[in-house]
C-alpha cells in the first residue's frame, strides 16, 4: 500500500496504519487463544492412565473436560480462556497431585494436567504466530 503523504499528515498515516495493524493483532490473538483452548480440551479428554484399564473407567471424568471463553474489554483488549472440568472439578487436583488416604499412606498421583498446560503454553505462541 503506497500512498503520497504530505509531512503534516504523517502522524496521522503512521497512527492509522497502526490502528489497522492493532485490529489484526487481536483476531490473531483471539482465533490462537480459542484454538489453544480447543485444542487443551481435546487433549485433556484423552490424556489419562486409563487406557490400560488398571485404573478404571475415567469416561465421565473426560466427558465434562470444557471451554468457556470471553472477551475482556480493559486498557488492554483481550480474550480469556478456561479450561475446566465442568462437572468433576473436585477430582481434578486430586487426581493431578494424590491425596492421603483414611487408613494412612497416600493415593497414587495422576499427573495429566501439568503436562497439557506446558504443551499449550508452546502451542500458544505458534498459533498466534501462525494467524500473523
Amino acid at each position: 500500500m503506497s500512498q503520497k503523504v504530505k509531512v503534516d499528515d504523517l502522524s496521522k498515516a503512521i497512527l492509522d496504519c497502526l490502528e489497522e495493524y492493532q485490529g489484526v493483532t487481536e483476531e490473531a490473538c483471539k482465533s490462537g487463544v480459542l484454538k489453544t483452548a480447543d485444542d487443551a480440551v481435546k487433549e485433556l479428554r484423552s490424556a489419562h492412565p486409563a487406557g490400560s484399564g488398571k485404573y478404571g473407567s475415567w469416561d465421565e471424568y473426560d466427558k465434562s473436560w470444557k471451554k468457556r471463553s470471553a472477551t475482556m474489554k480493559t486498557k488492554q483488549t483481550g480474550i480469556l480462556a478456561t479450561v475446566y472440568n465442568e462437572k468433576h472439578y473436585r477430582l481434578t487436583h486430586l487426581l493431578e497431585k494424590g491425596h492421603a488416604l483414611v487408613g494412612g499412606g497416600r493415593a497414587q498421583a495422576f499427573p495429566h494436567i501439568a503436562p497439557v498446560e506446558q504443551q499449550c503454553e508452546e502451542n500458544l505462541i505458534k498459533n498466534i504466530r501462525k494467524n500473523l
